[in-house]
């Protein structure tokens, strides 16, 4: 079926990465978290470039649900929220974006984002480092797991140099049904977001009392 190579084209490019960071040797010693996502963000802009892509950092996505509000009296906010980022966003021009984001713990959207990309027939790769995972991914997600180490007091990680070792998984191919539910409510979204600016700017951020 035409969309159930999302999710096996997340696992081919994940492989081809982990590859690619074999090749070059990828490896870092005593760096703390700061630094240690932004030298992995490099290795991947690294593999984008030596692939022939073009590598847009912190770019800009939208969630297919339209945003809620939650809570009540004086604190109300909304969620999802209208826009967020991907750490990469990986454009090819032979074939759909690739959606990356790079984590060292599960808490955080990076799910959410992924998910909504592939649901959209966007590959989508999270490349995680450091801790435990989670056992199930969304479909048409591929992980990239980084094993690295750490030191305590002052906190320190390190990552040998990458091989098979960098365990990938993926999700589920995702089902026509899905991807055709998600298109339905990535319309109703923006139909909703059309009549809202109608009547105000924008959602406010944060209600205060």
């Amino acid at each position: 079926m035409a969309n159930e190579p999302t999710a096996y084209e997340s696992e081919i490019l994940a492989a081809s990465l982990r590859a690619y960071l074999s090749e070059t040797g990828f490896a870092f010693t005593s760096v703390t978290a700061a630094e240690a996502t932004p030298a992995i963000t490099r290795a991947v802009a690294g593999w984008a470039k030596a692939s022939g892509w073009k590598c847009w950092e912190e770019a800009s996505m939208r969630y297919i649900d339209p945003p809620r509000p939650v809570g009540m009296g004086c604190r109300i906010t909304w969620w999802p929220p209208r826009s967020a980022y991907l750490d990469l966003r990986l454009l090819r021009e032979d074939g759909p974006p690739i959606a990356v984001e790079i984590d060292r713990e599960d808490i955080g959207t990076a799910v959410d984002k992924l998910r909504d990309e592939a649901l959209r027939g966007r590959p989508a790769l999270w490349i995680r480092w450091h801790g435990a995972v989670r056992a199930d991914l969304p479909a048409g997600v591929a992980r990239l797991r980084l094993p690295t180490r750490a030191t305590r007091s002052p906190i320190r990680y390190s990552l040998a140099a990458v091989g098979d070792t960098a365990v990938i998984t993926r999700g589920e191919p995702v089902s026509p049904e899905d991807q055709e539910n998600a298109r339905v409510r990535d319309r109703e979204r923006i139909a909703e977001e059309k009549r809202i600016a109608a009547l105000r700017p924008s959602y406010p951020p944060l209600i205060r009392c």
